[in-house]
C-alpha cells in the first residue's frame, strides 16, 4: 500500500499557480511581489514534496509538463479558494472604513475617474482608495483588485457581479487654432488632406464611422489616449475624444456630427461577496451612479 502524499505548502502551490500562469518565473515575479528565488525555491520544494517535474527547464524558458499541465487548473483552484477564506475572515468587519483597491483602464482612469474621486472622497472621508491604471485584464477573483472598471464584460463570470454602466462616445474633433490654421474639414473625403492623430484601435474606429483610410492616413499616431487628447486639444490635428468632454472643451469643436457616433461599453466587476461587504458595496454603487451619470 502506498503512502499518500502529504499536502504541500499553500505557498508552494500559489508559486507554480503564478509561474505557469505568467509562462516565467520573471514575470511571475514581477506580477506576485516575490523574488525569482523565493519562487524558483518553493516550485523546487513542490516538486520534490509530489515527487514530480512540473516544468521542463528550457533554454528560452519554462514549459509546463503533461503533469504540469493537468495539476494547473486544481492549483487555480486552490489560490482561489485561499483568497476567499482570506477575503472572508476580514469581512467580518463590516464597517464602511478600509481601502479598497479599483482598477480602470488608461482611457478611462483618465477622462472619468479624477472627477468621479473628487466627489467619492467627500461623501465618503473614511475609505481609502487605491487606483491602478491598467488596460491589461485582472483577476478579481484571485484579489488583483477589488472592483474593476473596462471596456469588457469579465470573462469569468462565476462568483462576480457586474454590470453595464454606460458607454463612453467616441466623435471627431479639432482645436479651434487648427481649424483657423488649416479650414475645416466638410465631408469625410475633406479628411484626407488633415492631419489625422490616431492611437491603438483608432483604424477601427474610423473605419465604423465610414472614414476611408489610406496608407497615410494618419500623421501622428500615439499609444496614450490622454496624451492623443492632449495633442488634439493643442492643435496638432483631427482625432477621436469623448463627445462629453469634448463638447464642454472651448478650445476644440466637433466636426462633421453626421458621422455615426462610436459607442465603447463600459463595464463595472467586484467579488459576490459584494452582498455581505458593506465597504465593497458602498463604492461600488458609488462608482455604478456616479459613472452611469457621465456617461449618460
Amino acid at each position: 500500500m502506498s503512502t499518500p502524499l502529504s499536502i504541500p505548502k499553500l505557498a508552494y502551490i500559489q508559486a507554480f499557480s503564478a509561474v505557469a500562469k505568467h509562462g516565467s518565473i520573471t514575470a511571475a515575479a514581477r506580477s506576485d511581489g516575490r523574488s525569482l528565488q523565493t519562487l524558483s525555491r518553493h516550485i523546487a520544494a513542490l516538486e520534490a514534496d509530489m515527487g514530480v517535474i512540473l516544468f521542463d527547464r528550457r533554454s528560452d524558458g519554462l514549459a509546463l509538463t503533461k503533469i504540469g499541465a493537468n495539476i494547473f487548473e486544481h492549483a487555480e483552484e486552490v489560490v482561489i479558494a485561499a483568497a476567499s477564506f482570506v477575503r472572508a475572515a476580514s469581512d467580518q468587519n463590516i464597517a464602511v472604513a478600509g481601502t479598497i483597491r479599483v482598477t480602470a483602464s488608461k482611457t478611462i482612469a483618465s477622462f472619468l475617474m479624477p472627477d468621479t474621486f473628487a466627489d467619492f472622497s467627500k461623501a465618503q472621508p473614511e475609505i481609502k482608495v487605491e487606483l491602478a491604471v491598467t488596460d491589461e485584464t485582472v483577476n478579481v477573483l484571485l484579489r488583483e483588485a477589488d472592483i474593476t472598471v473596462s471596456m469588457s464584460p469579465p470573462t469569468q463570470q462565476l462568483n462576480l457581479i457586474f454590470k453595464k454602466i454606460g458607454e463612453l462616445e467616441l466623435a471627431v474633433f479639432a482645436a479651434t487654432d487648427y481649424l483657423t490654421r488649416r479650414g475645416s474639414p466638410r465631408s469625410l473625403a475633406d479628411l484626407q488632406g488633415h492631419d489625422i492623430i490616431g492611437q491603438d484601435g483608432s483604424q477601427v474606429d474610423f473605419r465604423a464611422m465610414g472614414v476611408p483610410i489610406g496608407p497615410n492616413f494618419f500623421r501622428f499616431n500615439c499609444d496614450d489616449q490622454t496624451v492623443t487628447w492632449q495633442m488634439i486639444a493643442a492643435g496638432c490635428g483631427i482625432g477621436l475624444g469623448h463627445l462629453r468632454m469634448g463638447m464642454a472643451n472651448p478650445r476644440v469643436q466637433r466636426l462633421l456630427p453626421e458621422i455615426p457616433i462610436i459607442k465603447v461599453p463600459i463595464w463595472l466587476t467586484a467579488h459576490a461577496e459584494i452582498g455581505t461587504n458593506l465597504r465593497l458595496r458602498t463604492v461600488f454603487d458609488f462608482l455604478s451612479d456616479s459613472l452611469s451619470d457621465k456617461l449618460a
